[in-house]
């Protein structure tokens, strides 16, 4: 590798590592305060539209909100499916962040279309429409929570097993036995997922299953401190890289920038991360809308197929509830 390209390189990593820092920080508990300053050696790239790079210097105090989004990635069946719908609204009068998990069952009018489909089909449905890849989902969440979407970023979680396999596995503390019997399986079967508590030595399919089972009652804040544990554990492998060891800094910059999605730039990124990394766990409101008795469970038929779904307890459609009660939080 020759110079140029080897410093180009060891930028994306520092991008795609605030980019990660941002996005597992938000979902961040009090245990992982101690660690928390040094989540930005993260080592990755990601796509960079060329926005107004002088917007890194303009500031503002109004409360910004954040789409972020967690998709199976390839190897799986609905490929873009994005399992993990989160909103997390920075407050920086405040010093909070507030972090609202949406059911992924939800039965949602497709905008502009006379369609239903499932919140979490949303973004596959929009994702070749030329403009449209991220808009039909953002309107979506405001409809339904009342807040306005001003940035986006959709990981792909097929980055956990390409990386951990890259480094020969990772070392990972599990605090309590894993035993999901219904892991997603091929050719729409279930599987059954063991883990034992302790420290585990995992390869890559074992830590992609690790961070994508359900079986746990904090549901997707759950998912994300698991995926958080996986990027610690990660961000220690690539620490201890050696100079020379370009074939893994290129590795790990190739899995990444085919792995993430977002609107912001690099100046943007370093931006918030500065202004949200010494947040206190205290401060993260967690909030997952679907346990606040809102809505009722039922089935629609979707693609010709029988779907498990869920809708507003208000009615199909009707949001005022739940964007009452999102204002009543943020609020309080």
């Amino acid at each position: 590798m020759n110079k140029s390209l080897f410093l180009k390189t060891a930028l994306g990593i520092l991008v795609l590592a605030a980019l990660i820092g941002f996005f597992f920080k938000l979902a961040e508990e009090p245990k992982w305060q101690e660690i928390k300053n040094s989540s930005s050696q993260e080592k990755a790239k990601t796509e960079l539209p060329k926005n107004d790079l002088f917007s890194f210097f303009k500031t503002s105090s109004e409360p910004v909100n954040f789409l972020l989004l967690g998709a199976s990635g390839s190897g799986y069946e609905a490929p873009d499916l994005t399992d993990t719908v989160l909103v997390a609204r920075f407050d920086e009068t405040k010093n909070k962040i507030f972090l609202f998990s949406l059911p992924r069952d939800l039965l949602i009018k497709i905008p502009d279309s006379e369609n239903f489909t499932k919140l979490n089909a949303l973004y596959a449905y929009s994702k070749n429409e030329k403009n449209r890849e991220f808009e039909n989902l953002k309107e979506k969440i405001k409809e339904i929570t009342g807040l306005e979407i001003q940035h986006h970023i959709l990981v792909d979680l097929d980055f956990v097993k390409k990386l951990v396999d890259l480094f020969g596995g990772v070392n990972i503390w599990v605090e309590k036995d894993i035993l999901d019997t219904a892991f997603p399986g091929p050719n729409h079967s279930y599987q059954t997922f063991e883990l034992k508590s302790g420290w585990r030595y995992l390869d890559g399919e074992t830590a992609e299953k690790f961070v994508r089972t359900r079986h746990s009652s904090g549901g997707d804040f759950d998912r994300i401190s698991r995926q958080q544990e996986i990027l610690q554990a990660l961000k220690q492998k690539t620490a201890n890289l050696k100079f020379w060891e370009f074939d893994k800094f290129l590795g790990v910059y190739q899995i990444l920038s085919q792995n993430i999605k977002t609107d912001l730039n690099f100046l943007e990124i370093k931006n918030w991360w500065e202004k949200i990394k010494d947040i206190p766990g205290a401060n993260i409101v967690k909030t997952d809308i679907l346990s606040q008795n809102l809505f009722e469970s039922g089935s629609a038929t979707l693609g010709n197929t029988e779907a498990s779904i869920v809708k507003p307890k208000a009615g199909l459609e009707n949001y005022k509830e739940i964007r009452k009660f999102v204002e009543e939080t943020i609020n309080k």
